[in-house]
């Protein structure tokens, strides 16, 4: 009989020395200050990220160019090898407030990269100048325009981009127009409802309860339902119609809780589920390139969108 082989710390699954280095570090800041203007906000943290997205896009050897759809102007990332009419349509995350699709370029560009698709990303409405449901509308526009043309195109998005996601499949069902082949969603918000357990211990690193506050006071209107499957998708109607979705999260991730419950009302709903739990993850810690969870991750979703396509 062969006797186990003993594991090394190195070799079980546990945070890579260069994750904790970068969560304790952010852990000692303050985080962002959101009682500057938004406009001052939207500026610091796309100068902040300028030298990583920019650095995304040489590693990835993608090319970038710019196209209008539904009057929504769109950023268009093509990759090196493209792989026949393979298309992704890509919702930046943000809170509903901040961010761009150059911001997600760590992302977008190593998923067209990796699967060799066509990624759009549509530079949806930010509030507070436009709260909801002007991003649902913008986002649900593109995607069905999209699908009308690549009815086999596939759908992600990170945290608000992925609430996006789901809640304009569900527009999409409701109003007979093609879904999606499938979803891919990282660290998506859910549920403006109940935060969950891990909203309660609010032990991200990066994604703090006071930024989520701040988000939904900017983006939800005062007499608005949060029940509303347009603003919590969760409580939308799912049942095995609905595309397969993979979901991405971290034990630290202030959504993991929506993510956790979302995997186990699409599996009882018949659709078929992927959740990916990380540990000592935070919010969409894939955006790091710094780390190795976050290519080991990146590559998964790209493994799990290559079998959609195929």
């Amino acid at each position: 009989m062969t006797e186990p082989r003993s594991r090394k710390p190195q070799d079980v699954a546990v945070i890579s020395e260069a994750a904790k280095v970068l969560a304790d570090q952010a852990a000692a800041t303050s985080g962002r200050d959101m009682s500057r203007p938004v406009s001052e906000i939207r500026e610091s943290s796309r100068a902040a990220c300028a030298s990583a997205c920019n650095a995304a896009v040489k590693a990835t050897g993608v090319t970038l160019s710019e196209r209008v759809i539904s009057d929504v102007t769109c950023m268009v990332i093509d990759p090196p090898e493209p792989r026949s009419d393979r298309q992704i349509v890509y919702l930046f995350g943000g809170g509903f407030t901040l961010g761009s699709p150059f911001e997600d370029l760590p992302i977008s560009a190593s998923l067209s990269a990796k699967t060799g698709a066509r990624v759009i990303a549509p530079e949806y409405p930010l509030a507070p100048e436009y709260p909801y449901p002007a991003a649902l509308d913008a986002c649900t526009n593109v995607i069905a325009s999209i699908l009308s043309d690549a009815p086999g195109a596939c759908l992600c998005g990170e945290s608000a981009g992925g609430n996006l996601a789901l809640a304009a499949v569900h527009r999409l069902r409701a109003e007979n127009h093609p879904q999606p082949r499938a979803l891919a969603l990282l660290s998506p918000a859910v549920d403006m409802v109940d935060s969950g357990d891990s909203g309660l211990a609010n032990r991200d690193p990066f994604a703090r309860a006071a930024d989520s506050e701040f988000f939904r006071s900017c983006f939800i209107p005062d007499d608005a339902d949060l029940a509303d499957p347009g603003l919590s998708p969760i409580y939308g109607p799912f049942d095995a119609g609905f595309p397969p979705v993979m979901l991405t999260t971290g034990t630290r991730d202030i959504m993991l809780s929506g993510c956790v419950r979302l995997d186990r009302v699409l599996r009882q709903s018949g659709v078929e589920s992927t959740l990916r739990v990380w540990e000592g993850m935070w919010h969409v810690f894939e955006y790091y390139p710094g780390i190795p969870e976050a290519e080991a991750s990146l590559t998964e979703i790209a493994d799990f969108l290559d079998r959609q396509f195929d």
